[in-house]
């Protein structure tokens, strides 16, 4: 039987090698401990900031480490989940939206924004997908994103 994973377009690859790896195991350890986890997010008119932690020191330095990663395949343009439409359009805008983050007590707080609309509707649909995996774990993992409707019209 194949797996889904086989059946999806990944439009930038589909990462294999170390750091990818490291940065998926991270990424797996937080679903698997969803319920542990907590995000807020306050909306911004031209992003968000959010709040991602965990009463667990274990998991609220994951999460650090996990934003760090981010951070990094962000930067080097190394997309992850590229098979989702989201996702490929966030590494491929890229550089329309900055990104800030600091470590706070219990995880991190991070500020997206951008000076376009349509960039800020990609940051709020990140956003709440964020939330999903955070409430749903594996379950929203593997559903693709909400995103906004103008990237059906790319």
């Amino acid at each position: 039987m194949e797996s889904k994973s086989q059946h999806r377009n990944y439009k930038h690859g589909h990462g294999s090698d170390e750091q990818h790896k490291k940065d998926q195991a991270l990424f797996s350890h937080l679903l698997e401990h969803h319920s542990e986890l907590e995000r807020t997010t306050e909306k911004l008119p031209n992003g968000i900031c959010s709040r991602t932690t965990s009463a667990s020191p274990k998991l609220a330095k994951i999460i650090q480490e996990h934003v760090i990663g981010m951070e990094k395949r962000f930067g080097m343009g190394r997309a992850i989940r590229s098979w989702d439409p989201l996702f490929s359009a966030l590494f491929e805008y890229k550089d329309q939206i900055k990104m800030e983050y600091r470590n706070i007590e219990n995880g991190v707080e991070a500020t997206l924004t951008s000076d376009d609309p349509k960039i800020v509707e990609l940051i709020h649909c990140h956003d709440e997908t964020l939330h999903g995996f955070v409430n749903e774990g594996f379950d929203a993992g593997k559903r693709e994103s909400p995103k906004p409707s103008w990237l059906d019209e790319n």
